[in-house]
């Protein structure tokens, strides 16, 4: 690993422009300190200064990048990867560097996460600081020609896949990262600031991380950050958050059909299904394995339990129990998603748990108060009696569901 030939072969820099010569220290995903060994005959010289040659504040910033990218492509995630050094947030030069001096190049990772991989790093030389900064790398594979279709746009800025496919009339817009094997089929645009994962669908006409439709968004830099193997039927579109920083996240293995609707800050699970012609509200959080019918409009700051199930036109101005059944306008809870459990293979012990705290929450004569306290008292043991339970006990501003009159725990 310490020697030239071998970080040739990890970096995807040549001649005249590799700035590394040698790894001292390397910490996968962590730190690294490298050499870069200033030489008369380095290309950056000629001609900076002729009179007096001096290494240029720039390629101390690419020999940083270059040590940083060592950092993590010899870990499998990044193999074969090549850099973007994507934003300089801070740097700064305190003494010159001359021809003949060492460059000790120590770089650490402070984070990473859906905006790149933030480091900080400083350089010396005989132990005396010479520079230091702060970036932001991302490390992908490059987008070849042929996965874009020659009436699509692709931001510079934008970081492609392993086989990609980009349809007609699409537009990628700045700062997006799409995942290996993901498809875009005719007229999808993905607006900025947007992460897709691997091997996802998106079918004609879907618009993914445009501005959120709230009036309290000012323009700053927010994200919708969408997981691997989702299918997006046609012209679903997904908002941005508000608020900075901020993520709209939807996970993986989800089908959204026709005209679904997710707007700013919303969290979806995995392997949920949402059907036609449904719209969430912001900040709507909907956990794993949950099925959602057509036609359904969810208010604002609603959460929908694990594995429940919302029946097509409901209005849904509540939160909805963990593998419930609920529907209506407005909504009701009518009973328990058991069918979805057994198909699940959710085990018995853990289906009976799940009734007893449906009779005492909802078919008692017990306010909430009263069921939770009566709840707490007993000792559950199963893992998705103990989520249903910590749901239902969570502060919301919305509330739960009410029952309605006819609400069934069938012990089919």
């Amino acid at each position: 690993m310490n020697t030239l030939d071998s970080l040739v072969q990890l970096l995807p820099h040549r001649y005249p422009i590799l700035m590394i010569d040698r790894v001292l220290q390397i910490e996968d995903r962590q730190s690294i300190v490298a050499i870069k060994n200033i030489s008369f005959s380095d290309p950056m010289l000629q001609g900076h200064f002729p009179d007096h040659p001096v290494v240029p504040g720039s390629a101390m910033v690419e020999a940083m990048t270059q040590a940083s990218c060592l950092i993590f492509l010899r870990d499998p995630d990044y193999v074969g990867r090549m850099s973007v050094l994507d934003t300089i947030h801070h740097f700064q030069w305190y003494r010159p560097v001359y021809a003949g001096d060492q460059l000790r190049l120590e770089v650490s990772v402070e984070r990473e996460d859906v905006g790149g991989i933030l480091l900080e790093g400083k350089a010396l030389v005989e132990g005396k600081l010479v520079a230091e900064g702060k970036w932001t790398l991302r490390l992908a594979q490059a987008p070849s020609k042929p996965q874009i279709h020659p009436t699509s746009s692709v931001h510079a800025s934008a970081i492609l896949g392993k086989d990609v496919v980009i349809g007609p009339h699409c537009s990628v817009g700045e700062n997006v990262i799409i995942g290996d094997r993901t498809i875009l089929e005719a007229h999808v645009m993905i607006e900025k600031w947007t992460r897709i994962g691997q091997d996802c669908h998106f079918h004609f006409g879907c618009v993914i991380g445009s501005d959120p439709q709230d009036v309290k968004y000012g323009g700053e830099k927010t994200w919708v950050v969408i997981g691997d193997r989702n299918i997006l039927r046609e012209y679903v579109t997904i908002n941005r958050s508000t608020g900075k920083d901020t993520v709209t996240e939807i996970g993986s293995d989800n089908m959204f059909l026709t005209h679904v609707h997710i707007p700013h800050n919303c969290k979806i699970g995995h392997f949920v299904t949402i059907a036609n012609m449904t719209n969430l509200g912001g900040h709507t959080h909907v956990e794993d394995c949950v099925l959602i019918g057509g036609m359904t409009g969810i208010h604002q700051f609603v959460r929908i339990g694990k594995g429940a199930m919302v029946g097509a036109y409901t209005r849904l101005p509540q939160d909805v129990a963990p593998y419930t059944l609920c529907e209506g306008n407005p909504a009701l809870t009518r009973g328990l998603n058991l069918v979805g459990l057994k198909r699940r293979g959710i085990s018995k012990a853990a289906i009976d748990e799940i009734k007893s705290i449906f009779k005492v929450f909802y078919r008692s004569d017990l306010n909430r108060s009263q069921a939770l306290d009566k709840l707490v008292q007993e000792t559950f043991q199963t893992p998705e009696a103990l989520h249903m339970l910590d749901f239902l006990k969570e502060e919301s501003p919305r509330g739960i569901t009410k029952k309605s009159d006819t609400s069934t725990c069938s012990e089919d």
